[in-house]
């Protein structure tokens, strides 16, 4: 199929050229003397405009083709201008070869931010070894949501979880393996949570969900599935790891307003489930005060 486009581009450009001579055969008049000396190094020119649009030619981009093909039709004209009297021929020249070199340029930029535009984003804002978002790409994405859920009265919760016993796996069998362990861990949790909610690493071994359009009832369902899933074995090169999780969860809008408050009670929420060996607790913005003081809703560990 390439190659058939590429075929009837370049049919279609040499019959512009021929009908081109043909019509300055018949309305200009001829040059008696060629300039040679501009002649051979303008051919060449031409040549190598003309393999650069037959290799262009094979690819689907309109806006590329008709740039590369202006830019070799202006050279094309130059040439012409030897042998026939072509007014303004410098002029001409000069505006194919600015339109095409524009096209062209445009083409290129909507071509690299196409091809390349996720893996900049990836860079930019998510984990390597995960995918998951990062904690700048996470809290901006939520502060979106929260902005919206405050206009419509819309709940929704925060997720804050922090694997247990991940520092001694990874201190006695090495970063190698805990690398593993993060990245199965990170697929889990896209695996458990729903399609619009986002899921974002905040730390080493630190993740955090953010659960839309969501009532508590069903915060509690996906957070033991979570804590379910997350500590089943984790089997790296045929050895199991159990490494567990402690979550906090933070409901909006009880629980904070922003999604920098409601990550911050829901980090005090993990870590009074850690404190209690329990698998996930709820908090509420009444009962966690700034003087330390922590009353929780809890749940256990399966």
């Amino acid at each position: 199929m390439k190659n058939q486009y590429q075929r009837r581009g370049i049919i279609r450009v040499l019959l512009i050229l021929f009908s081109t001579v043909a019509i300055l055969n018949l309305t200009c008049l001829k040059i008696e003397e060629v300039n040679i000396s501009f002649l051979l190094p303008a051919i060449v020119d031409l040549a190598a405009r003309f393999m650069i649009m037959c290799l262009v030619f094979g690819y689907s981009y309109v806006i590329l083709k008709i740039g590369i093909f202006l830019f070799m039709y202006a050279k094309y004209i130059s040439v012409l201008g030897v042998f026939f009297i072509i007014p303004q021929v410098s002029q001409i020249q000069n505006l194919l070869e600015a339109v095409g070199v524009t096209a062209v340029a445009i083409d290129l930029f909507w071509f690299f931010r196409e091809t390349l535009g996720d893996q900049l984003w990836k860079l930019a804002f998510s984990d390597s070894l995960t995918g998951l978002m990062n904690r700048g790409a996470f809290l901006s994405e939520a502060r979106k949501i929260l902005k919206l859920y405050s206009q419509k009265g819309k709940s929704a919760a925060v997720v804050y979880l922090d694997l247990d016993r991940f520092k001694s796996v990874n201190d006695k069998h090495g970063h190698h393996m805990g690398d593993q362990i993060l990245e199965a861990v990170g697929k889990r949790l896209k695996s458990v949570v729903r399609k619009n909610d986002i899921v974002g690493q905040i730390g080493g071994d630190e993740f955090v969900i953010l659960l839309t359009d969501i009532d508590e009832r069903n915060i509690e369902e996906i957070i033991q599935r979570l804590v379910k899933t997350i500590s089943c074995p984790v089997t790296v090169n045929g050895n199991p790891f159990c490494v567990g999780v402690s979550t906090g969860i933070a409901v909006f809008p009880e629980n904070g307003k922003t999604i920098e408050e409601l990550t911050r009670n829901a980090d005090k929420a993990m870590y009074e489930a850690k404190n209690r060996s329990i698998g996930y607790m709820f908090c509420s913005q009444v009962n966690i005060e700034e003087d330390g003081v922590k009353t929780c809703t809890s749940g256990k560990k399966n």
